[in-house]
């Protein structure tokens, strides 16, 4: 979110500076816009003690230390 507001708070500032600037960071603006929304519907979806979706690292430790019991107990 940090930098949606960074980049909204430069856009007047460059505007003021050069106008053709400031719209050219807009198509920038709406993709972080549309990301941090993606992102945040993702995690929204596959939640996780930590916050965030790290499900594939936690199932793949679960695996190889399964592997590791197996094998110390072979």
């Amino acid at each position: 979110c940090a930098i949606v507001a960074t980049v909204s708070a430069i856009v007047p500032l460059f505007y003021r500076v050069q106008p053709l600037s400031a719209y050219l960071l807009l198509p920038y603006a709406a993709w972080l816009v549309f990301a941090t929304f993606l992102n945040k519907d993702i995690c929204k979806r596959n939640p996780t003690k930590q916050g965030y979706n790290n499900a594939m690292f936690q199932s793949q430790l679960s695996q190889l230390q399964r592997q590791a019991a197996d094998f110390a107990n072979s």
